[in-house]
Parts: C-alpha cells; sequence; structure tokens
C-alpha cells in the first residue's frame, strides 16, 4: 500500500509518510491503522482517521495483489537447531538460485505449528509475492493463513487439499522398498525412532514401512515403534530402551535422528553391523561422513528446491498447475546394514 498527493472528490491526497511525520508515528502503524491488518490499537486507529477527516485528506490506496515485488520468503522450522540442518538449508540454496537467476530477493522466516508470526510480519507489510513451506505439519497454521490472504505458495511435502501446490519425494514408496530390503534380509525384529507425529512425512514415512511388512506377511511390533524424537537427548533414551529389547535394526526416518542413534551407539561401545544395525529413511549430506556407511534412501533435494521454485513462479504469474509432482528416490544399501 502506498499513498500519493493529489486531488480526490475535493481531497487532498498524502503518502503514509507524511502522515506519519506530522502524527509522529511510524508508517507501518499508519498503515496498519488504515489498512486494518495487524496489531493496532483502536485509539491509535481513531487518531488516524481523525486526522485525515479533520485535514481532508484522503489516502489513495492501490491493490498490494496487483502490485508486483519482486521478493519470495522461504519457510524454515522455528524448532531449535532445525533450520540449519542440511536439507533445509540445501533446500534454501536451491531456491534462491532459482530465484534470483529470475531476479526476486529471497527473505526468510522461521515458523513452528503454533506460531507464524514472522510469516505474518511480511505479508501485513506487503513485502512477498509467495512463498515457498519447506515442510509439512498437520493443521498447519502457515497454509491456512496464506490461503486466507490470498498468498501464492507452495508446499516441499504433501498436503491434503489438492488446490494447495505441492511438491514431494515419494516418500511412502522409497519407506516400502528400504523395509522390504531389510526383511528380505532376514532382520526380523526392526526398530523405528520417528521424529514428529504431526510432520507429514513421518506419517508418510510410517505409512511405506507398514506396507513393507504387509506385503511380507509379517508383523510389525508397534512396542518397537518410538515417536517423539526431536531431541538427541530423546533419541539416546529411546537407544537405551531398545537395546535392552535386543532388536537387530534401528531405521531411523531422517538424517537428524540416523545421527543421534550413531552417537548413542557409539558412546556405548555398541559395534554396528555386526552388535545391531542401522538404516536411515533420508541420507543426505549429513550421513555422508559415517562410518560405517549408513543404509538409506536418497533424494535429490536440490531438484526439489528447482522444482518448487517454478510452480512458485507460475502461481505469482497467475498460471498455477495444481497437479502434484512426486519426484523419485533411490535405495542405497550400505556397511551398516550388511
Amino acid at each position: 500500500m502506498r499513498f500519493q498527493y493529489g486531488q480526490e472528490n475535493g481531497r487532498e491526497r498524502i503518502t503514509i509518510q507524511e502522515i506519519a511525520r506530522l502524527l509522529k508515528m511510524s508508517p507501518t502503524t499508519v498503515s496498519r491503522a488504515i489498512s486494518g491488518k495487524g496489531r493496532v490499537s483502536q485509539a491509535t486507529k481513531n487518531k488516524v482517521f481523525d486526522f485525515l477527516e479533520q485535514n481532508q485528506y484522503t489516502p489513495n490506496v492501490i491493490n498490494h495483489s496487483e502490485k508486483k515485488l519482486n521478493n519470495i520468503c522461504v519457510l524454515l522450522p522455528g524448532e531449535e537447531g532445525h533450520a540449519q540442518l542440511p536439507y533445509f538449508q540445501d533446500i534454501l540454496l536451491s531456491v534462491y538460485d532459482c530465484f534470483s537467476s529470475w531476479n526476486y530477493g529471497v527473505l526468510i522466516a522461521k515458523t513452528t505449528s503454533l506460531d507464524i508470526q514472522s510469516l505474518k510480519s511480511l505479508v501485513e507489510q506487503h513485502k512477498i509475492d509467495g512463498v515457498v513451506l519447506t515442510r509439512t505439519i498437520e493443521n498447519d497454521l502457515a497454509v491456512s493463513y496464506l490461503k486466507k490472504q490470498k498468498i501464492p505458495f507452495v508446499v516441499i511435502g504433501s498436503w491434503p487439499e489438492k488446490d494447495v501446490l505441492q511438491v514431494d519425494f515419494d516418500q511412502e514408496g522409497g519407506c516400502r522398498d528400504l523395509a522390504s530390503v531389510l526383511l528380505r534380509m532376514n532382520i526380523k525384529r526392526i526398530a523405528c525412532i520417528c521424529g514428529d507425529e504431526e510432520h507429514i512425512v513421518t506419517q508418510s514415512r510410517l505409512k511405506g514401512i507398514h506396507a513393507a511388512y504387509h506385503e511380507a506377511d509379517a508383523v510389525m511390533e508397534k512396542e518397537l515403534i518410538y515417536t517423539g524424537a526431536v531431541y538427541s537427548s530423546i533419541v539416546e533414551k529411546d537407544v537405551i530402551e531398545l537395546l535392552d529389547k535386543k532388536v537387530e535394526c534401528i531405521l531411523c526416518l531422517d538424517d537428524n535422528i540416523c545421527m543421534g542413534v550413531l552417537n548413542a551407539l557409539h558412546k556405548n561401545q555398541i559395534s554396528i553391523p555386526s552388535e545391531i544395525k542401522v538404516a536411515s529413511c533420508y541420507g543426505g549430506r549429513l550421513l555422508a561422513g559415517c562410518y560405517p556407511p549408513v543404509t538409506c534412501l536418497e533424494f535429490n533435494v536440490k531438484e526439489i528446491g528447482s522444482v518448487a521454485s517454478k510452480k512458485l513462479l507460475d502461481a505469482i504469474h497467475k498460471n498455477a498447475d495444481c497437479k502434484k509432482l512426486i519426484l523419485g528416490y533411490h535405495v542405497l544399501i550400505k556397511d551398516s546394514t550388511m
């Protein structure tokens, strides 16, 4: 939103900066008072509108939705340490490379399942044309907010509503194939350590693992599925319990959990793979230097960032294709399960 001098219906038009100067307020506060968006007191709103009425001023509002800003936002996880994980950093760099080549700026915001204020601030200040969500969470506040605000966005992950632009890896198929390979290797007692159950990727990966057991006519023991491993201390506690249960293999649902499992096993002087085997539903750079090398799924993270960027650019130009794109994977069998 911006304001200009001029005449309209006998009233003089005025800039937002001039209003702010005369009232000794910030331009952002004046903009929020006039637009009705953002947190501003009723007393402040009254002061701004009284000033406009008393001086016969009128703001000339230009519809933000018609104004291209050439900025997009990448939403990263707001939980401690998660945004620094190589997976999210690789996506961020891929999106940056794409949009910078199209002469867009790339802004960053961090959100959690309960706090999307940093995203709201960018939208309310009219700073962005679109948003890339780097993960999906059940009942995600960011998704519902962006839909309500009519801001173009794309999610990297899966979402139940077909009108949401989404790009994902075949998480379910990949985890089904990985678990099937482990079962065919005659590894019977396989434990799973998972992160947040509200994350849709966790749900998809577990669904694939369950499918592998069903196809093998085997039973997946519920007491060997551990969820909520969002901190290394929790992962270490889970590993100790699983060692007491004499499991043959720990299947980690992501690379960060896998690093925690490897560290816990080394700390307790447990040999991999002779005493216990380890596999991960995602490999990535975090596990690249591990010894022994870890059996895992390999995804092309740079590609998914590029594909998501192109989808968002099309949406910004009002040429969106809502067909969900699913990218493939490779199952890499390495020393950790041999």
